[in-house]
């Protein structure tokens, strides 16, 4: 029976890290398309910021959210799922 707790521990994170790494991509997209709109109307001119630098402030501060993102929900998946795994089984035993 512990092997087979093991094995579905594994496959459990597995499926985690993929389900994290498609939210990621996701996020990704939608920073794309959302900022290029945003330069784009801010070019033509149909939206004005002063300063100009600040059109910036949303490339940047959002970047480094999705840099979060990454750090936290898709490298650290496998440990989530691990602290998860330690909070269930300390409620059990």
């Amino acid at each position: 029976m512990v092997s087979t707790l093991d094995e579905y521990k594994k496959l459990f994170r597995e499926a985690t890290v993929a389900d994290q790494m498609k939210l990621f991509k996701l996020h990704v997209i939608i920073y794309v398309v959302v900022n290029a709109v945003w330069l784009v109307l801010n070019m033509n001119g149909a939206i004005k910021i002063e300063p100009v630098w600040a059109v910036y402030y949303s490339l940047v501060g959002w970047g480094l959210l999705i840099i979060v993102h990454y750090w936290f929900y898709v490298r650290g998946a496998d440990n989530l799922c691990r602290l998860r795994e330690e909070m269930v089984e300390a409620r059990i035993g």
